[in-house]
């Protein structure tokens, strides 16, 4: 069947979009953001004749890297751990 030449490409997809085992949405939405600033890019340069100036690519990079900077942001921030616990001090200890 067709569907055995898939599972190797499914088995590539799924380690090129992973992160140690572990499946990420960042790098999965970079790859879509990636494809639609293809596709804006396509489409201006075809209407305007053209390659878009520096600001409108410096933007689409912004726009297709957002994701997965964020993520990696975020996991080097701590921020993807739960809340700490609180401190408690003994009385006279906050003077």
């Amino acid at each position: 069947m067709w569907f055995s030449k898939l599972s190797p490409l499914v088995q590539y997809c799924k380690l090129a979009f992973s992160d140690s085992g572990s499946p990420s949405s960042s790098r999965m939405l970079s790859l879509f953001h990636s494809l639609v600033a293809c596709g804006t890019l396509i489409y201006v340069s075809v209407h305007n004749h053209a390659l878009p100036d520096g600001a409108t690519l410096t933007g689409l990079g912004a726009f297709v890297t957002a994701p997965y900077a964020i993520n990696r942001a975020t996991n080097a921030w701590g921020k993807d751990q739960g809340p700490k616990p609180d401190v408690t001090l003994p009385p006279g200890a906050s003077q």
